[in-house]
């Protein structure tokens, strides 16, 4: 479906994919500093702005995260958790040269609702600049997990704060040009 009001925010939503293979380019600090100013720009409950984002540029701590949550990930009794971990090029950050770690206040009641639509910002503006992005929820097993406070302090996360997810960010060169399917039977108007 196309409108004749569609404009470069519509088309931002449309075109915009998950992306799991990223070049090793890191990203410009001018991006990431507008990417962090659309997060900060997003709605929340009465202007609580419950969030806080950590940028992560160093490979070893993606590293050192990435073989944690593998590690946790191999124990699990889940079979599909297993299986994921178990494939020898596992990497929960698919290999991006960054990650944003999203974390909420702790006794924000909206804390998760405004997290999310921090991120989604992020996400449509970074394919605005020609960004590729993954919104990562397995981080969430580590910040899960008995070493959770280890990382925590490692990433500086301010007390009163949990980490909720990430999102992988970088360049690549295979954007994914399909469209999903998209299901068109879930709206009922009642006028």
């Amino acid at each position: 479906m196309s409108s004749v009001f569609e404009n470069e925010v519509i088309k931002a939503i449309k075109e915009r994919r998950s992306v799991r293979s990223f070049l090793p380019t890191q990203v410009e600090e001018e991006k990431i500093k507008l990417l962090l100013e659309a997060a900060i720009f997003a709605p929340s409950a009465v202007n609580g702005q419950p969030w806080f984002f950590t940028v992560v540029q160093n490979l070893d701590i993606l590293n050192k995260m990435n073989q944690e949550i593998r590690n946790i990930m191999l124990q699990s009794s889940d079979e599909n958790l297993k299986k994921f971990a178990s494939k020898e090029d596992f990497n929960v950050f698919h290999n991006a040269p960054m990650a944003i770690i999203v974390s909420g206040k702790e006794n924000s009641q909206s804390a998760q609702v405004d997290c999310a639509a921090a991120t989604q910002n992020i996400l449509l503006a970074a394919k605005s600049l020609g960004l590729a992005t993954c919104w990562i929820g397995f981080v969430g097993i580590l910040f899960s997990s008995p070493k959770a406070q280890d990382y925590i302090k490692l990433l500086k996360i301010p007390e009163g704060y949990k980490p909720l997810w990430a999102i992988a960010l970088g360049y690549t060169e295979n954007y994914p040009q399909t469209v999903p399917e998209r299901n068109w039977n879930v709206v009922e108007w009642i006028k």
